[in-house]
């Protein structure tokens, strides 16, 4: 079985594709659900479903609610990136700015081990309050 998709629920479906085509996504293919405009987005070696919802309540805070239960975040690698994470979050918040988007830094970036590899670590929120995780390899500890 291989992976096929992501799907993220959206208040704004243009805005959402405008926020990730800034994380360097692109059209696959636009569609209808029956009740909602909807797309595929591809980058980062998967595929990102929008999906909007007709009449949207805010996301819940699953980045700083201890106690919440469900998906958390979605996580990118930037290990083959020539740029520091840092470097990239600062162009990537300028690209967000120019287009007016909104650029949130839950977390700067942090160091962080995981098992024996040594990582920079950085979490920001999408167009819809969703916890985006940004994760570079520095090295084996």
């Amino acid at each position: 079985m291989a992976f096929h998709h992501v799907s993220i629920r959206t208040a704004n479906i243009q805005r959402a594709i405008a926020f990730y085509e800034c994380l360097g996504f692109t059209m696959e293919v636009r569609f209808t659900t029956g009740y909602t405009l909807a797309c595929w987005l591809k980058g980062w070696q998967t595929r990102l479903e929008l999906l909007q919802v007709p009449a949207p309540q805010p996301a819940a805070d699953s980045f700083h609610d201890e106690h919440y239960v469900g998906y958390y975040h979605l996580a990118f690698d930037l290990s083959d990136h020539p740029d520091p994470l840092e470097t990239w979050l600062n162009q990537l918040g300028d690209t967000l700015k120019a287009q007016s988007l909104p650029f949130e830094l839950l977390l700067q970036p942090t160091q962080q081990v995981i098992g024996s590899s040594l990582y920079h670590v950085a979490f920001i929120r999408d167009c819809d309050g969703l916890p985006l995780e940004f994760l570079q390899c520095l090295g084996s500890c």
